[in-house]
């Protein structure tokens, strides 16, 4: 049977779903964007996630973030709806864009957490109510976080518009994994895609390129990413995997749910980050996979990993 146990983490508390005998849990801070900080399947911990309080302050590449109203880059942090000019702040000054929205510095409530025999779950929600001038449009963000014995963990996420007008916005999530003590070590595999290229400020330059690296299982041994790509798949799920030490992980999206994603492997070289979306970089400037959401409209979406162990 999983159990909660709820503990303090800094100034903020810890959510920890555990099952005592499998080896299963996870932990999660609501109050800091619910940010998930371990995945742990048979007492193996596949996430590279912040392990102090002042790590999730500082918040240091994004770590298992909720990405929203967009992830990646917004060019200047500018951008143009229903013939209003609107300008986020910018927080990646090594390109000078906004980046990756801002609920992951925002408070959830803790709706409710399932505990049963063989799984376990917690429904975080932020109720937004459009006090940011380049972001004023209220809406609730729901995310579900739920881990299973089989080896899955899923992350469900519904937004839904309390707006009087449509409003634009993408979603994604940028989880590091890591399977072994390097990223080298590990062997990956990509589902068909195209590589968006992109300019020296990391904003599309609109051309694509087939991407074959990794459409086989490969080694990543030297390989460098911070690249957004487009999956080829025209619908149901595609899958990115990562091996190592005996061990597997697959994330899976919806291909039409999250037609993008990146693939990051930080310059410390400890993990990798996968990341599913469901825009282009730069969508609310060039459109790509954007969702305009209409009033009293809510949009739904899935995440999923699969673990072996």
């Amino acid at each position: 049977m999983y159990e909660l146990k709820k503990e303090p983490f800094g100034p903020f508390t810890r959510y920890t779903l555990l099952h005592e005998q499998s080896g299963n849990r996870f932990s999660i801070v609501p109050e800091r964007g619910a940010n998930v900080l371990e995945i742990v399947f048979s007492g193996i911990n596949i996430l590279d996630g912040y392990t102090t309080p002042e790590e999730l302050r500082s918040a240091k590449w994004g770590k298992s973030v909720l990405l929203f109203p967009f992830p990646n880059r917004l060019n200047g942090g500018r951008y143009r709806w229903q013939n209003k000019d609107y300008e986020f702040p910018i927080n990646n000054a090594a390109t000078g864009n906004a980046i990756h929205g801002f609920v992951r510095d925002e408070a959830f409530e803790v709706d409710y957490v399932f505990l049963a025999k063989d799984h376990a779950s917690i429904l975080c929600s932020y109720d937004y109510d459009g006090r940011h001038p380049y972001y004023p449009f209220p809406f609730r963000l729901e995310v579900e976080f739920l881990i299973r014995d089989d080896g899955s963990f899923t992350l469900e996420t519904a937004c839904r518009n309390l707006h009087d007008a449509p409003i634009l916005l993408g979603f994604g999530w940028h989880p590091y994994f890591r399977l072994a003590k390097h990223a080298d070590l590990h062997a990956m595999q990509l589902p068909a895609c195209k590589m968006v290229l992109i300019d020296e400020r990391m904003i599309p330059t609109g051309e694509r390129t087939q991407y074959n690296a990794f459409s086989k299982k490969n080694p990543v041994a030297g390989t460098a990413l911070d690249n957004c790509f487009a999956t080829e798949k025209p619908g149901g799920q595609y899958r990115m995997t990562l091996e190592a030490d005996g061990r597997r992980i697959a994330v899976k999206a919806s291909a039409t749910r999250f037609p993008y994603f990146q693939v990051f492997t930080p310059p410390h070289r400890e993990s990798i980050a996968l990341e599913p979306m469901s825009c282009n970089v730069d969508a609310f400037n060039n459109g790509d996979g954007l969702i305009a959401l209409d009033p009293g409209k809510e949009w739904k979406a899935q995440i999923a990993i699969e673990a072996r162990m």
